[in-house]
């Protein structure tokens, strides 16, 4: 890629992170030609070699806990060792986790809505409603309905949807997102369905409704949503043998269509319209019952780690984490006579780029000060599972582990800027900053903070155990954004992500460099990244050991 002249924007950010981080300055070492010398080992060849591999139709879509996912564990882990790497999970390369897999029986899950008089209605899987597999065989639950707007409740920001209403023993109803008001990436984390529902359950709640609203249906029609999730079933890691974290108070959920949500809001105080404009917490007329009856399974899928050690006697303790997902949605409902869902740029190219910023880093003469750790997930594409696992059965102690730096798709076409979402959270800002410099690649904002991506990869694991963590993205303009949108809508989950479609394997191998770089800088600068003073993240999150003094 032919590189840019750093602009004075980017250069007066660049200062202002190294000032304002001046007990973490980034590393001169960037620009030592030893460094430079271990990029040009990430080749455009060996990016596109992995990705053939990694989507190939014989590994048939690395579902989580499929034969094919477990083709391509064995390869990463292979390709690490050969890098030079060392196993990183107590001499092994695998981290099994242990899940359980809940698919939705159709024939004995319902929904019905109750009204204050009259018949009750039953609602039609895959017409009006969306439900999944739980992890008991068989859950029921019936009550009134609350309506609770965003279902959002922020002390820091004074607002609580809660506020006013009884929700103990009820069944709540909310609309997907959080108030505009919110800064892009607070707004991402309270209108994240983990939060909502732990919400939920903090306030008494006994099942939740996520309804569909106008803004939902431009984005996309619900008819194509319902198609795109399908009965995926759920997933859960397993501790002591119970699924972690599933809330088991919340007895029944379900997402409503726009013609059910509006037979729900029949007899409430407002219309359904009225309800969307306003949000304004209320009763409803209506009850519901969901019944959901689930096949359980119970499985297991690894992480692949590899571990690098450091240099330094003290820093070598520590760990900057690499990570990228490597499972994808494996074989699915067929979409023009194909049902191979392949994941090539979501996501073998960030396990290419894993790959080879692992040969980057092993490549060095000199290994940088801090350790690191290389790992590949599981689960991530059902909701997060192998990064959670991760995070709570680390194989090194959490509180040495002072970042991740997430690869959730490479850049597969030519870029002009980088951004770094979760960056300007912490002092990770100014090793971007420094990285980019040294790369002459433009830092700019996110461009599209209403995407809420920081939420839905697997760095997020890590943020919610108190781990300053980024995961990088690359600004394009013209012919390259056109494809980038295309890709969005029509290939993003879809059986056309595979190795046909038109693919930049050069841009991808300057990517992986910039991100190389943006590790070297953590792994070698004097002190651990901390969350920046007052941070939402930070003070929500934050342990003594990533807070700032």
């Amino acid at each position: 890629m032919t590189k840019i002249v750093i602009s004075t924007t980017t250069l007066a950010l660049s200062l202002f992170a190294a000032a304002a981080t001046a007990a973490n300055p980034p590393t001169a070492g960037l620009h030592d030609p030893a460094v430079a010398n271990a990029g040009r080992q990430i080749r455009s060849s060996a990016i596109r070699a992995h990705m053939a591999f990694l989507a190939d139709d014989l590994l048939e879509g690395r579902g989580t806990a499929t034969r094919g996912y477990e083709i391509a564990a064995h390869y990463v882990a292979s390709q690490l060792d050969a890098a030079g790497l060392e196993p990183g999970v107590n001499g092994a390369w695998f981290q099994r986790v242990p899940m359980r897999r809940g698919v939705l029986i159709d024939g004995g899950s319902s929904v019905e809505i109750i009204p204050a008089a009259g018949e009750r209605s039953s609602l039609l899987p895959g017409r009006d409603i969306l439900l999944r597999g739980g992890f008991q065989g068989l859950t029921q639950v019936e009550g009134r309905v609350v309506f609770v707007g965003y279902g959002v409740t922020a002390p820091e920001r004074g607002y609580d949807d809660y506020a006013g209403v009884e929700a103990k023993g009820k069944i709540v109803a909310y609309f997907a997102g959080a108030p505009e008001s919110f800064p892009p990436e607070e707004r991402a984390h309270f209108g994240a369905t983990p939060t909502k529902t732990a919400n939920a359950a903090a306030h008494g709640a006994i099942g939740t409704l996520r309804l569909w609203d106008d803004e939902d249906e431009k984005n996309g029609p619900w008819s194509d949503f319902v198609k795109l999730v399908g009965n995926i079933g759920s997933f859960a890691w397993l501790e002591d043998g119970a699924a972690h974290d599933s809330l088991p108070e919340i007895r029944g959920s379900a997402g409503l269509g726009p013609a059910a949500s509006q037979v729900l809001f029949e007899g409430a105080p407002v219309t359904y319209a009225e309800a969307q404009a306003k949000k304004a917490p209320m009763d409803l007329a209506a009850g519901v019952r969901i019944v959901k009856m689930s096949q359980l399974n119970d499985l297991s899928s690894p992480n692949v780690v590899g571990l690098l050690r450091g240099s330094d006697p003290a820093l070598a303790k520590e760990y900057v984490v690499f990570s990228a997902h490597l499972d994808h949605l494996g074989v699915g409902r067929p979409v023009n006579s194909d049902a191979i869902y392949n994941g090539a740029i979501d996501n073998a190219s960030g396990v290419a780029s894993l790959i080879e910023i692992a040969r980057a880093f092993a490549a060095l003469p000199a290994r940088p000060r801090r350790s690191l750790l290389f790992v590949a997930f599981t689960g991530e594409e059902p909701g997060l599972i192998g990064s959670d696992y991760f995070v709570h059965h680390p194989p090194v102690p959490l509180e040495s582990i002072v970042a991740d730096i997430n690869i959730d798709s490479g850049s597969m076409w030519p870029f002009n800027a980088l951004f770094a979402r979760g960056a300007d959270h912490s002092t990770l800002a100014a090793a971007v900053a420094a990285a980019a410099a040294a790369a002459g690649v433009p830092v700019v904002a996110d461009p599209f903070p209403e995407q809420a991506s920081l939420v839905r990869s697997d760095q997020y694991s890590f943020i919610r155990k108190g781990v300053p963590s980024l995961i990088v993205g690359a600004k394009r303009e013209d012919a390259a954004l056109a494809l980038v949108l295309d890709w969005v809508k029509n290939r993003y989950h879809q059986p056309s992500d595979d190795m046909s479609q038109p693919l930049d394997f050069e841009a991808a191998a300057q990517f992986t460099r910039d991100q190389f770089l943006i590790g070297y800088a953590v792994a070698q600068a004097a002190a651990r990244p901390s969350w920046n003073p007052g941070d939402f993240f930070g003070e929500r999150f934050g342990t003594a050991a990533t807070k700032q003094p």
